[in-house]
């Protein structure tokens, strides 16, 4: 047990769910899952449910953004903690934790891809890191920062002592603009941030194009599997508030049919000439 800090350790942490966020997928994850236990075992906490991983596309503040926001929907927020680590950035940009204000505790660094969850749901306190990213010559900071850090605030540490208090300007810019994909399933189905479809009618033919170059025609539908096969269709999805979401109906792989990656920007048009195959 920490003994500088074991009146604290006796206090029931309030947090009790762990999710890590992370491109790191391989036997890095393992070792971050288990660092977390043994420095929670120190603090004599043992009630913690660690979810299994959120895998991020590799170097994606996009992605990530995504994942982030998408799953703060999900878990209870006052009793969750996020624990981000995503290589997002070529530089070394400073190491975070803050709370929302609905309650949910995160911990990353300041790459910007906690800037989704922060416009819609608010921030409540907002810290720099103390520890920096390099601890005893070790260079893995989702283990050696990250982890640890997110073990003392789930036992209930003083703020103060872990971190250098911020204001939300502090938070690095970044926007997703309208029209991103943002995630891409394991069929390819494109997640696209964007505004609900509320204007077009069923089987209303439109014209696809990615990062401003037509690639297909198609059709927008309320559900895709009510259409023929090989349609390429636009519909509300499943994520968040509705995202759209594009895709080519039972393909493997749409988002490799059209050349998609995340990052790319979709936009659509009417047009009442085009013939969706």
């Amino acid at each position: 047990m920490h003994t500088n800090w074991s009146k604290h350790a006796l206090n029931l942490p309030t947090i009790k769910n762990v999710v890590i966020l992370t491109d790191c997928t391989d036997i890095a994850f393992n070792e971050m899952r288990q660092t977390l236990l043994n420095e929670l075992d120190s603090f004599a906490i043992h009630d913690i449910n660690i979810s299994p991983i959120v895998m991020i596309n590799h170097f994606s503040v996009i992605n990530a953004a995504f994942n982030i926001r998408l799953f703060s929907e999900i878990y209870p927020a006052e009793k969750t903690i996020f624990i981000v680590v995503v290589s997002g950035l070529n530089s070394n940009p400073e190491r975070i934790f803050g709370k929302t204000k609905n309650g949910l505790t995160f911990v990353g660094n300041n790459s910007g891809y906690f800037n989704w969850l922060i416009q819609d749901v608010g921030i409540e306190y907002l810290y720099q890191n103390k520890t920096t990213r390099e601890v005893n010559g070790n260079s893995f900071g989702g283990k050696y920062v990250q982890v640890p850090t997110a073990a003392k605030l789930i036992a209930g540490l003083p703020l103060d002592h872990l971190g250098v208090k911020k204001e939300e300007g502090f938070i690095r810019d970044f926007v997703i603009e309208n029209g991103t994909v943002v995630h891409c399933d394991n069929f390819g189905l494109m997640k696209i941030k964007s505004n609900k479809l509320t204007h077009f009618c069923e089987g209303e033919k439109l014209r696809i194009f990615v990062n401003n170059i037509y690639k297909a025609d198609g059709i927008y539908t309320e559900k895709m599997k009510s259409q023929k096969d090989n349609t390429w269709v636009l519909f509300t999805g499943s994520s968040l508030y509705g995202l759209p979401e594009l895709g080519k109906v039972r393909s493997q792989n749409s988002a490799q049919e059209l050349g998609v990656k995340v990052g790319d920007i979709i936009s659509w048009e009417k047009a009442a000439y085009a013939t969706a195959e």
